[in-house]
């Protein structure tokens, strides 16, 4: 097996941040769409009037975490949580217009 076959390219080493087009109620539409769950929800640590969603697809490994605020929607996945999907969903909502 040669080096590229070995690299896993499924997160990066670096936490992966991108802005969205989409409300967080059309984005916990379309994960619920895709099998995902909302593990928690809290408001993000000093930051009043903010939500915070963690998701996952049960069975399986990783964490997408959704969070809103101040007319602001983002994602995150951290090195280590991907789980070989949140990345490649991140990437899929970071892609999709606002309605």
């Amino acid at each position: 097996m040669d080096l590229a076959q070995r690299v896993d390219l499924r997160s990066a080493p670096y936490v992966l941040e991108l802005n969205l087009n989409l409300t967080a109620a059309q984005v916990l539409r379309e994960c619920r769409r895709r099998g995902l769950v909302v593990r928690s929800e809290r408001e993000l640590a000093g930051r009043t009037g903010s939500h915070h969603w963690h998701l996952r697809m049960p069975g399986r490994p990783g964490t997408l975490e959704l969070s809103e605020w101040q007319n602001r929607i983002w994602v995150k996945v951290h090195p280590l949580r991907d789980g070989g999907w949140a990345t490649a969903l991140a990437h899929a909502l970071s892609a999709q217009p606002g309605e």
